[in-house]
C-alpha cells in the first residue's frame, strides 16, 4: 500500500509490473496519469459496486449525469452514520464534481443511515456510497427501490470515475464499459 503521492516512485523500484491496483475513488484521476496504461486499475468503491449491488446497473446510472438539467434534485445516499468532515466525500466533493461536469445548478440532498426517502421519485439521481456497512441485500433493495420509481442510481466510484473521464480504465478489470452498458 502506498499513498497516491507514491504511486509513480513505488512502480519504479517494483521489480515488476502489478497486475492490478486499487485505490480510492478520491484519488482516481491522479492514480489513472501516473499508473502504466497496461496495468490494470480499478477502485475500491467500484470492486464494492460489483460485490454488493450491480455494477452494470451503476455504470447505465452514471451515464444519467448528462441528462441532468438545471434545478434537478440528486439524492447523496450514505448507508453509514458517519459524520461529515470539512471536505466530505459525498457532501463536497461529488456534488462539486458532477456540478463541474454538467455545468448545472443542481439541487443535492441527502439521507443517510437507514433513511431512505419515501419521495425517491422525485429525484433524478440516486448516487450512493460504496455500502460496505450493509449487506448485498439492503444495497440490491434500495437498487430495487430507485428502479421501481425509474430513478437512475450510480455509486460513488462509478460516477466519480464518469465525472473525471477515467469510466473506461477502471472497468477493464471487468470485461470494459462494452460489457457494462449492453
Amino acid at each position: 500500500m502506498v499513498k497516491e503521492r507514491e504511486l509513480f516512485a513505488t512502480l519504479q523500484t517494483l521489480g515488476r509490473k502489478p497486475a492490478l491496483i486499487v485505490c480510492d475513488s478520491q484519488v482516481v484521476l491522479k492514480v489513472a496519469a501516473d499508473a502504466p496504461r497496461e496495468v490494470k486499475l480499478t477502485t475500491f468503491s467500484i470492486l464494492f459496486a460489483r460485490h454488493k449491488g450491480d455494477l452494470a446497473t451503476f455504470v447505465r446510472g452514471a451515464k444519467a449525469i448528462d441528462e441532468l438539467r438545471d434545478g434537478d434534485r440528486v439524492l447523496i445516499a450514505e448507508t453509514c452514520s458517519h459524520h461529515p468532515v470539512g471536505d466530505d466525500i459525498g457532501r463536497v466533493k461529488i456534488p462539486r464534481w458532477i456540478r463541474q461536469y454538467t455545468g448545472r445548478d443542481l439541487k443535492f440532498e441527502h439521507a443517510q443511515g437507514r433513511r431512505f426517502p419515501d419521495n425517491l421519485g422525485d429525484y433524478r439521481l440516486v448516487v450512493h456510497c460504496g455500502g460496505c456497512m450493509v449487506t448485498p441485500k439492503v444495497m440490491r433493495a434500495r437498487m430495487g427501490e430507485a428502479a421501481a420509481r425509474a430513478v437512475p442510481i450510480t455509486n460513488y466510484g462509478v460516477a466519480i470515475a464518469y465525472v473525471q473521464g477515467v469510466l473506461p480504465r477502471v472497468l477493464e478489470p471487468f470485461g470494459g464499459i462494452e460489457a457494462m452498458v449492453q
